[in-house]
């Protein structure tokens, strides 16, 4: 019988590495382009979060956060009510991540600033912060939870693991303790109560399930720095020791690395804002079937045929051809690539107007095919169709719109804020926004609420 080899030893101290890079966050100067990163990625995640203000799964997480009590600590974004810091990040954790419009970690399918920055602000307003705290605490906990994601990347997410809400309960934590400015100590004692919390399983993404996986994410987060600011201990080794996070979710294939460059290289500036609010391995096919459409003038009544090639995994995740729920039809390739060809669009308007059982709709995604290519990228998509006059047409996509390599601009984040924030009456879109892109210059991260409180 071969034996597993003992990776503890190559991780000695990882624990410890990253308590005393969060502990001195505080302390270190963000290289410009990753303070730019963090706070465009700090106005998308209140973007999603206000957007969502008003959807029926938040108002029941709230009903059941209110109901449970506690010291209005911390604002639910969008919206007049308070909450305790812990049912805050719960419900701003939902919200954010409910439209499907949050950004993304390609490369680890992490949604970094869900949790971590629910946790952050819940505890920042409370403690009343600043701005430059709160972009030392997004930008850390981002690094923690996306270094141990593609660290574990693809075995911990194959084996069913819900990488976000695993590994990003101690991204919140990390954040957090950066808001209440634990010591090396106290941060390796948080990391461990977040550890020991860490769970959500991938068969909840096709469900508001996959929300309340991150809502409740965050909100261990924010239990782990409390009772690790009281003086509560756990394992101070929680990542490496025997029976840690690395021996039940799977050991790295090299645990030196998940430290190397630690806080002069951030993976800040490889996360995607998202253009369409659907699954992100599904953007390239929809950039892929607009470009067609456009360019072509095509109608639905001209296509015969489409073939859409994708990595594998792409269909793993999104390759349902009749979905049967809208939030089904946000994980469906098929499903979003007919509304680029029907409707010309795939924005937020598009998918929440469309039914999934339109016919015009379940015709086109009938006339679909999908190829599996592992040579393509995730983030990669070749799209050919066949038209009734006898003509094929292709187009490839290598780098999607909202991708590093094609990001938003300022203005395209700019509109995409505007048209989420303008679900929330009476907000001031345009002064939030403008707040959020310069956090560093706030003096108290409460005042942003008074940009959506009459």
């Amino acid at each position: 019988m071969a034996t597993v080899p003992d990776m503890r030893p190559a991780a000695a101290d990882l624990t410890a590495a990253f308590a005393r890079f969060i502990s001195t966050a505080r302390d270190r100067a963000l290289p410009p382009e990753v303070a730019q990163a963090t706070h465009r990625g700090f106005a998308n995640w209140m973007a999603c979060a206000l957007g969502a203000a008003g959807d029926r799964d938040v108002a029941a997480a709230l009903r059941v956060a209110a109901a449970l009590g506690g010291a209005p600590q911390a604002s639910v974004i969008g919206r007049t009510d308070r909450l305790d810091v812990v049912n805050a990040a719960l419900v701003n954790g939902i919200a954010a991540n409910i439209l499907d419009y949050d950004d993304m970690h390609v490369p680890t399918l992490i949604h970094p600033t869900g949790a971590v920055v629910a946790a952050a602000l819940a505890l920042g307003e409370s403690r009343k912060v600043s701005g430059a705290v709160m972009e030392a605490a997004v930008a850390t906990g981002i690094e923690v939870e996306c270094r141990l994601g593609r660290a574990l990347f693809p075995k911990h997410y194959d084996t069913g693991w819900h990488s976000t809400a695993t590994l990003g309960t101690l991204g919140a934590a990390a954040a957090g303790a950066v808001v209440l400015g634990l010591d090396a100590t106290r941060t390796a004692h948080a990391l461990g109560m977040a550890a020991t919390q860490a769970g959500g399983l991938r068969a909840m993404l096709p469900t508001p399930c996959k929300s309340f996986n991150i809502g409740k994410t965050a909100s261990a987060g924010v239990l782990a720095v409390l009772f690790a600011e009281a003086g509560f201990d756990s394992e101070p080794r929680a990542l490496e020791a025997k029976f840690g996070l690395f021996d039940v979710f799977g050991w790295p294939d090299d645990p030196a690395a998940i430290t190397q460059d630690l806080g002069t290289r951030y993976l800040t500036a490889e996360v995607s804002l998202k253009p369409y609010p659907c699954g992100v391995v599904i953007h390239p096919v929809i950039d892929a079937c607009l470009e067609l459409a456009r360019m072509h003038d095509l109608a639905p009544a001209h296509i015969r045929k489409v073939v859409i090639t994708v990595h594998p995994r792409t269909i793993e995740l999104a390759g349902r051809q009749h979905p049967d729920t809208a939030i089904k039809g946000r994980f469906s390739f098929f499903h979003a690539a007919a509304l680029a060809f029907v409707k010309r669009s795939a924005g937020l308007a598009v998918f929440e107007g469309a039914d999934v059982n339109d016919p015009a709709l379940a015709t086109l995604r009938g006339r679909m095919t999908a190829v599996a290519d592992p040579q393509l990228q995730s983030r990669q998509a070749r799209v050919r169709i066949e038209l009734e006059d006898g003509r094929s047409l292709e187009q490839a996509v290598d780098h999607p719109s909202g991708s590093p390599a094609k990001p938003l601009t300022d203005a395209q984040l700019q509109a995409k804020f505007l048209e989420l924030a303008a679900r929330v009456a009476p907000v001031q879109g345009q002064a939030l926004f403008e707040a959020c892109l310069h956090l560093e210059r706030l003096q108290d991260v409460s005042a942003l609420r008074r940009h959506w409180v009459a």
